[in-house]
């Protein structure tokens, strides 16, 4: 049976992985793909995957037939993902997920990597302290933390007013 796939070689997924630090380039996900195994001390557990931005294969998900085979399995049409977001992206055939919308993924994750180079993980992280209050009316919210952080003890939120209040929202 041919293989019909413009599937990558190996080298580049090496190189896609090594880009993107081992971290899922999906910006509402930046899961770590890679650990020690407990077990084997020559092992690692590992669930990073390179995948295909516009699809290996004819009828897959944003399939670009203008492409050449080399541009299909090269790393300007790779991006590096976890497991689980690799599946999500080419669920109902990539409707969801637009070429455009995964460049721009890609793209931004690399500048995170590398505005991140030689920092310790906890310089990622913001630190929250001190007083937020938020009053007023319709939708009101103390404090909305939509990225990693650490809130300092001591840290107080208010938010008072008419309609929809909410102290601390954490998450999108």
């Amino acid at each position: 049976m041919a293989n019909n796939r413009d599937d990558f070689e190996k080298k580049i997924i090496d190189v896609l992985a090594k880009r993107a630090s081992y971290v899922c380039s999906n910006p509402e996900c930046k899961a770590l793909t890679i650990a020690p195994s407990e077990i084997d001390s020559d092992k690692f557990i590992y669930v990073g995957v390179g995948s295909h931005i516009t699809a290996a294969a004819s009828g897959g998900p944003r399939y670009d037939a203008s492409l050449t085979p080399e541009q299909r399995s090269s790393i300007e049409n790779a991006i590096f993902l976890c497991v689980t977001c690799s599946v999500m992206i080419d669920k109902n055939n990539g409707l969801d997920f637009s070429t455009s919308t995964l460049k721009k993924w890609k793209g931004e994750h690399e500048t995170w990597v590398r505005s991140h180079l030689n920092k310790s993980v906890t310089s990622m992280l913001y630190v929250i302290d001190g007083e937020h209050k938020a009053t007023g009316v319709g939708n009101i919210t103390g404090l909305e933390i939509k990225s990693p952080s650490i809130i300092k003890p001591g840290t107080k939120v208010t938010a008072e007013g008419i309609g929809n209040i909410t102290g601390t929202k954490i998450g999108g």
